[in-house]
């Protein structure tokens, strides 16, 4: 079994998450190669970039062409948004690898054309990772549910016309992935829910793989000497909040947790908080929240991650639009418990009040308590830092998750060796209707409904 990934990047977060796929199917025997936009750290010969001696180039330049036809609109900056209208024969460059089947990863910034799927002569699996593939562009909607319709009069672009770009680019998708031999993987059950609703992809067979970590890579470290690495206080709560473009992206929370610890710093303890951000330079306009803050800026080190997150008594991700939350899972297999709205993909990670806290989403107070409630449990001698890690281990660790897309694999070629046989979907193992992990706390506004897409 010969698998071809393709993925624009093998560096960034959702990226990083390929290549640990890809490492772990080959370490369970699979015959597992790479193909990427950009290829910057890794040294890998199974990973390669364009078969072009200016693939580099190339990838920059198709990013910066990929948003030409954005500039006649006043966009917002609500979302990042992928177009794939630049031609590319991906057929020549899969060929030359022969692969049994493609799996396709974060193919967004012009890497990959939408009619690339109609090049693919094998079966093909797609990550979803974010909102992309059912949309006109947007690779999260920002609570608009006009990509159920066909988008068109999008307010990303702030435009009122029904043929906008939006509508052309969705039209396109329609046209060209009709039909396909395609199975979609959303990486959360909120993202499956979305999908299953999407014209765009209602057809396709659906099955829920969740992001995976390297757990030896992001694991516990003494906290004292956590704190010793990045120079941080040992008499302090520390709370840790990360995201690329932490203070700048509304999408991330950021301001949400600034009012949920304005509420925390009206405590007469509140001098005992830190509020530690990364991803993001502080910029100038930060109000004051009544807790200090200190601002370490992007962290791409998965060992100074880790110690990050060790050096820490709770993680917070305040997102609100995540399709699966990948800093709650990197925070708990560091043994530290996390807090995040109730809403998409941390319903699927987080078992409420046993590895961390699920906040009634979108409010701050709640956001509030179950910071407190972290750092209290932490206090009385509790330990859902334990549990987060032992959670993240049995369910999210990467050999476990290559485990789980090897069994698709195996499932799909045998179907496409045999045609006539059914694609089933295995019960209360992968597939959509498993109940979400959060076992104790299941909220009525976190079961998937359509209008919360």
């Amino acid at each position: 079994m010969r698998i071809l990934h393709l993925s624009t990047f093998t560096d960034s977060g959702a990226a990083r998450g390929s290549v640990w796929l890809h490492d772990a199917l080959k370490r369970r025997g699979v015959d597992s190669v790479m193909m990427v936009g950009s290829k910057r750290s890794s040294s890998d010969p199974t990973i390669h970039r364009l078969p072009s001696p200016l693939a580099q180039f190339t990838a920059k330049l198709r990013m910066r062409l990929d948003h030409l036809p954005l500039r006649r609109y006043d966009k917002t900056d609500e979302s990042f948004w992928s177009l794939g209208w630049l031609p590319a024969r991906f057929d020549r460059m899969v060929d030359t690898l022969a692969p049994d089947l493609i799996h396709i990863h974060w193919v967004g910034a012009g890497f990959m054309p939408i009619n690339a799927l109609k090049q693919f002569r094998v079966p093909i699996v797609w990550t979803l990772r974010d909102m992309w593939n059912m949309t006109g562009g947007c690779h999260y909607t920002a609570g608009c549910d006009r990509y159920l319709t066909g988008c068109g009069r999008c307010p990303q672009l702030r435009s009122n016309d029904a043929n906008d770009l939006s509508h052309r680019v969705w039209l396109s998708k329609r046209k060209h992935w009709r039909n396909r031999n395609l199975w979609l993987v959303p990486i959360s059950h909120w993202l499956a829910d979305c999908a299953q609703a999407s014209p765009l992809l209602g057809e396709f067979p659906i099955e829920v793989i969740p992001n995976g970590l390297d757990t030896v890579l992001f694991r516990p470290v003494d906290q004292a000497e956590a704190r010793r690495a990045w120079n941080l206080p040992q008499d302090r709560q520390i709370i840790v909040y990360g995201a690329i473009n932490a203070t700048r992206d509304a999408r991330k929370g950021f301001r949400e947790l600034l009012d949920a610890l304005k509420l925390l710093g009206e405590r007469a303890e509140a001098e005992k908080l830190l509020l530690v951000v990364f991803g993001d330079l502080k910029p100038g306009d930060i109000p004051d929240c009544g807790v200090e803050q200190r601002y370490v800026g992007y962290q791409s080190d998965n060992k100074k991650l880790s110690q990050l997150y060790s050096a820490a008594d709770v993680a917070v991700m305040p997102s609100l639009q995540e399709a699966f939350g990948k800093t709650l899972i990197e925070a708990m297999a560091c043994s530290t418990p996390v807090v995040a709205f109730g809403h998409g993909g941390p319903v699927d990670i987080i078992s409420h009040k046993v590895d961390g806290y699920l906040a009634a989403p979108f409010q701050a107070e709640d956001l509030a308590q179950g910071i407190d409630w972290c750092l209290r449990a932490i206090a009385e001698g509790r330990h859902p830092g334990a549990a987060a890690r032992a959670k993240v281990v049995s369910e999210f660790d990467i050999d476990v998750v290559a485990a789980r897309y090897h069994d698709l694999y195996t499932r799909m070629l045998a179907t496409a060796a045999n045609p006539h046989a059914a694609r089933q979907q295995p019960a209360n193992e992968t597939g959509m209707l498993d109940e979400p992990a959060s076992a104790e706390y299941m909220p009525s506004y976190a079961l998937g409904g359509i209008a919360q897409c």
